[in-house]
C-alpha cells in the first residue's frame, strides 16, 4: 500500500511568505492602502502589486535573484513607458474594440524590446505592467496616477524580494559535482541537436546545451553522437532523415565538413572548418563560431586586441581561427610553433598581420618581451594530454600589463596561467571561449538571442 507523504514547507516557500508579508507592511505606517482622498499617485497606491511582484521575482539563490532581478527591473522599465505611453491615447482607450488590440501591440512591443535587449526574463514585467494600466475603469489624469503607482508598488515588490534572498539563507543540499544531472524531458514536437566526432564520448557540449535548453525553456535536446572519421557525408543524410535541427562537430569532422555544405558563413569560409551545421528547408547551413566565441571571450575579459601585438602560441585548428580573427580585429599577431613551416602556412592566409617564428626559449623570450597579449592555444598543461611547457622563463620578459590566455579549461588553472597570475598578470582560461561557443551555436540552432553573461554563470556553478 503506497503511503501518502506530507510535502515539506522549503525555504523557498518561507522567503516568499516572509516576501508577500513585508511587501504588505511597508506601506502600512504610511497608510498608503489605496485611500484616493489622499489624492495623485499616494491615493492610488497600495501593497497588491508589491505583493504580486515580491512573488515573481522571487529566486531559489540569491544568484539567480539578482540576475532575474535585472531583467524584472529591465521589464518594469519597459512596460512602464508604453503602459504610459499608451495613455496618451485619452478616452479612445474607453472603447474595448479600440482597447484589446493597443492591449495586444503593446505586448508584442514589450516583448520584442526585451529581446532585443536579449533580456528574455524581462519579458514578464514588459507585459504584465501595460496589462495593469490599461485594464481598468480608472479615466482621465488619473490614469497617469494610477500608472506612476503600480510602478512603484512593482519596484518595492522586487527589491523586498531581493532582500528577503540576501538575508534568508539558501539551504538547498549542494547538487554531486561528480555526477551532473542530464536529465531532460521530451516530447513528441522535442527537436534533436548533437554533436558529432571520433572520439566525442569526452565532450560536455550535452551537458552545457542542456542546462541552457532547460533554462531558457527550449523544445530541444542535445545528444552525443559518435561518427567515424570519413563518415560525414553518410551521417549528414542520417541527420536529415532523422528530422535533426542541427549539431555541433569536433575532431575530425570539421574540415570534412566544408565541403558538404550548401551555404558556408564568413568565418567558416575563412578558417576551412565548420563546428556548427543548421539543417533548415533541406539545405545545410555551415558555421564556425570558434573566432567570434574567442573574441567575444577577450571582450567579456576587457581585453581590447586592437593594434596590439599578440603572441600566439601554436598553429592547430584553434590557434588558425584565433589568429585570424586577431587579424581582422586588427592585431599585430606573431604565431610561434615548433613546425615553423606549419605556422607560415597559417600566417600566409593574412601575412600582413601574421607572422610565424619558432617556439624554443630564445624566441619566446624575444618575441614575449614585445607583445600585449599572450594566447596558449597548444594542449601543453592540459589535463589527460601529458605535455607540458619546459621552461617558463618566457614570463619573465613578458610586460605586466599583458594579459595571459589560456584556451585550455581543465584544469581550471594550469601551470602557465599559474605563474602568470603569480607574476600579476590577468589570466583567463577556456571556460569562457567554451560558453560563448555553446551559446552562438546555440543561437543559430534555435534562432534566439541568449543572454550569454547569465548562461556563463549558471554553467560554472553547474560543471563546478
Amino acid at each position: 500500500m503506497k503511503q501518502n507523504r506530507v510535502p515539506r514547507i522549503g525555504m523557498r516557500v518561507i522567503k516568499t511568505a516572509v516576501a508577500v508579508v513585508l511587501s504588505y507592511l511597508v506601506f502600512v505606517p504610511f497608510g498608503l492602502l489605496y485611500r484616493e482622498e489622499l489624492g495623485g499617485v499616494l491615493g492610488q497606491a497600495g501593497p497588491l502589486y508589491a505583493c504580486i511582484a515580491s512573488i515573481i521575482c522571487l529566486q531559489s539563490t540569491v544568484d539567480q535573484s539578482v540576475q532575474l532581478g535585472i531583467s524584472r527591473l529591465i521589464g518594469i522599465g519597459v512596460g512602464g513607458v508604453l503602459g504610459i505611453a499608451t495613455l496618451l491615447l485619452g478616452p479612445a482607450l474607453d472603447n474595448p474594440w479600440i482597447k484589446a488590440p493597443v492591449l495586444g501591440l503593446v505586448c508584442v512591443a514589450g516583448l520584442w524590446l526585451c529581446l532585443l535587449l536579449k533580456r528574455p526574463g524581462a519579458c514578464v514585467m514588459a507585459c504584465i505592467l501595460p496589462c495593469v494600466i490599461l485594464i481598468t475603469g480608472v479615466t482621465g489624469v488619473t490614469r497617469y496616477h494610477y500608472a506612476v503607482a503600480r510602478i512603484v508598488e512593482t519596484l518595492v515588490g522586487l527589491f523586498i524580494a531581493l532582500g528577503v534572498n540576501a538575508v534568508l539563507p539558501d539551504l538547498r543540499p549542494e547538487p554531486g559535482k561528480g555526477a551532473p544531472d542530464l536529465r531532460v524531458e521530451v516530447k513528441n514536437s522535442t527537436k534533436k541537436l548533437c554533436v558529432i566526432g571520433d572520439p566525442v564520448g569526452h565532450s560536455k557540449s550535452p551537458l552545457i546545451q542542456n542546462t541552457m535548453i532547460a533554462a531558457l525553456g527550449l523544445d530541444y535536446v542535445y545528444l552525443c553522437q559518435p561518427v567515424p572519421r570519413g563518415s560525414c557525408r553518410q551521417w549528414l543524410d542520417c541527420a536529415r532523415f532523422a528530422g535533426y535541427a542541427g549539431f555541433n562537430a569536433t575532431m575530425p569532422h570539421k574540415e570534412e565538413l566544408v565541403g558538404l555544405m550548401d551555404e558556408l558563413d564568413e568565418d567558416a569560409r575563412l578558417f576551412g572548418a565548420v563546428n556548427t551545421v543548421c539543417l533548415r528547408d533541406g539545405k545545410a547551413w555551415g558555421y564556425n563560431t570558434d573566432g567570434a566565441g574567442f573574441l567575444r571571450t577577450l571582450d567579456d575579459e576587457g581585453i581590447s586586441p586592437a593594434g596590439k601585438r599578440v603572441l600566439v602560441l601554436g598553429a592547430g585548428g584553434a590557434a588558425k581561427a584565433v589568429c585570424l580573427k586577431l587579424a581582422q580585429a586588427g592585431a599585430d599577431v606573431v604565431v610561434c610553433n615548433r613546425t615553423v613551416s606549419k605556422a607560415a602556412e597559417l600566417c600566409a592566409l593574412a601575412p600582413e598581420h601574421l607572422r610565424p617564428a619558432g617556439f624554443d626559449i630564445d624566441t619566446l623570450r624575444r618575441e614575449a618581451a614585445e607583445c600585449q597579449l599572450l594566447v596558449n592555444c597548444t594542449s601543453l598543461g592540459m589535463a589527460g594530454a601529458g605535455g607540458q611547457f619546459r621552461d617558463f622563463s618566457f614570463l619573465d620578459v613578458l610586460p605586466l600589463n599583458a594579459p595571459v590566455v589560456d584556451l585550455i579549461y581543465a584544469p581550471a588553472e594550469t601551470e602557465l596561467l599559474c605563474r602568470a597570475r603569480e607574476k600579476g598578470h590577468h589570466t583567463a582560461n577556456g571556460f569562457g571561449l567554451l560558453v560563448n561557443q555553446a551559446v552562438l551555436s546555440l543561437e543559430h540552432f534555435t534562432d534566439t538571442p541568449i543572454d550569454a553573461a547569465a548562461m556563463k554563470k549558471l554553467l560554472a556553478e553547474k560543471l563546478g
